[in-house]
This record gives structure tokens, sequence and C-alpha cells, in this order.
């Protein structure tokens, strides 16, 4: 076994699933161990410890935070003691991970309300850079909290549209349409509307993800439907709505152009909606 990752392999030996005092060694012996793996074999060392190792860690901690219910205080701590955005340990591709499973959960078995504010909080400071790929698939998550009394999902998704790099806020509109796709619908119009965004049919890719699917496929390691009974779906009305929206404010050609690209009807949306439509 490589020295490298010692630490690791004694505290998975020494952890007892469902024991959270064990969790906070296991914790710190992956960002250990990692950053061993880091600095012996750069990137392939790297991607190959993740690949052998962190499904597992993910799913112990998993175990930890969810044996009674989901303990949102053990999540804080673990999320305070590593939290995101600072780039000075490596345990955000675990609890990310963790964090975005629960808050799923939550949402779906006890209402939007019942997701705790910093959760959400935690997942929208998570950046690439600082916490990595892994870390930022999860965070996508956030967009479950869309309608949270305390948090205005869609508010700073837009403002993150505005200020930033358009493409990281794909992931947020994807969860949002498989949280509540009336929802997404209203995040696109903010976002199609808005003078500072550029982007318009390639926010539509990810809005069609429910109509093939219950659930996302991140956060990763997870299978929802074994332990979720949730599905979703765009109503007719929703449909309609999308379509006219799109009619309303992507030319006609364009959609034209791309009708045979997407599962919306977006000839429809240009035949009835669009600036050359018949009055």
């Amino acid at each position: 076994m490589p020295r490298d990752i010692t630490p690791l392999t004694n505290a998975l030996d020494e952890t007892t699933p469902g024991n959270q005092n064990d969790i906070y060694a296991l914790l710190a012996a992956w960002n250990k161990s990692i950053e061993a793996a880091l600095e012996r074999g750069g990137g392939s060392r790297f991607r190959e410890v993740m690949k052998q190792y962190h499904a597992r860690v993910i799913d112990l901690v998993d175990v930890a935070a969810t044996n009674e219910g989901i303990d949102w205080a053990f999540l804080k701590d673990c999320t305070d003691a590593y939290p995101p955005g600072v780039g000075d340990h490596h345990c955000s591709s675990v609890l990310a991970n963790v964090v975005a499973r629960c808050v799923i959960r939550t949402r779906i078995t006890a209402g939007v309300s019942s997701i705790p504010s910093w959760a959400l909080d935690y997942l929208a400071a998570i950046t690439i850079d600082e916490d990595g790929d892994w870390a930022f698939e999860s965070a996508g998550v956030y967009g479950w909290g869309v309608g949270h009394p305390d948090v205005a999902v869609i508010d700073w998704t837009v403002e993150r549209a505005e200020t930033e790099d358009e493409w990281a806020i794909l992931d947020i509109l994807e969860h949002v349409a498989f949280a509540d796709p009336d929802a997404a619908i209203t995040l696109l119009e903010r976002l199609l509307r808005s003078p500072d965004v550029n982007e318009d049919i390639e926010y539509l890719g990810v809005l069609e993800s429910p109509l093939e699917q219950d659930f996302p496929d991140f956060p990763e390691y997870w299978e929802p439907h074994t332990e979720l009974n949730y599905s979703v779906s765009f109503t007719d009305d929703q449909l309609d709505r999308l379509l006219a929206l799109l009619g309303d404010t992507i030319p006609a050609d364009r959609l034209r152009y791309f009708n045979q690209d997407f599962a919306f009807d977006l000839q429809r949306a240009a035949d009835e909606y669009g600036s050359d439509a018949p009055e």
C-alpha cells in the first residue's frame, strides 16, 4: 500500500459506520492523504485515489449524518471545520456531496422551508477553483432550495449570471427544474430578459433533464430513487408558458434552426409566439 494514503486507509479501518466521532478523524485523514497524493504523483495520483476511495468516504459520512434522521448540526460542524471557497483543504468533494443529498432529501420529505439556510449558503459558496470539480458538481443542488423563505435562490442565481461566468449557473438551473419546473421557467425568464446575460438556447438543454428522469445525475454515487418517492414533469400549462417565453425572447429563426436539437417544440414556439407569428 502506497505510504501517501496510509492515514486514510488506517482511518477507514478504524471507522465504524454511523459513528460521528470516527468521521471527524476520517475527514482529517482524507485531507492529509489527498494532499500527500498530490505531492507524490500530481493529478494522476489524485484521480487514482479518488476513484478508489471517494465513494466509500462519502458513504461513511452520509451514514453518520443520516443514522437517525438528518443530523444537520453534525454536518454544520463538519463544514465549519472545512469551509468552502478557501482552498486550504480537500474535504469539499466529500462534504458537498453529503450536504447536497440531504438538501434534496429534506425538500422532498419535509418541504423546502425545512432546509437549513446555512446548507444552501454552503453550496452557494463552493467554487471550482478552490473546492474542485467534484464539489462543484454537487453545488448545483443549491437549486433545490428555490422557494426557501430565507434564501433568495432565483435572485442570487440571476445576479451570479450577470456578474460572473454564465455557464456556472447551468447546474443550478437544472436542479431548479427538478425541484420545481414552474420556478425553473421563472428563473429562465429572468435570465433571458436580463440585459447582462448573453446565453439563450444553451439553457434549454438542462431544462430537458426532467423530461427524461426524476432525479439529477449529481451528487455522485447516490441512487435517490431507492430511498425517495418522487417524480417530476412539466405540465401542459408549464410547457405552453415556456414556449411563449422562448417565442418572446429568442429570434424565431434561431428557434427554428435549433428545433431538431431539443425535445421542446421550438418550431411551435417560433410559429405561435415568435415575432413573425400571425396576429
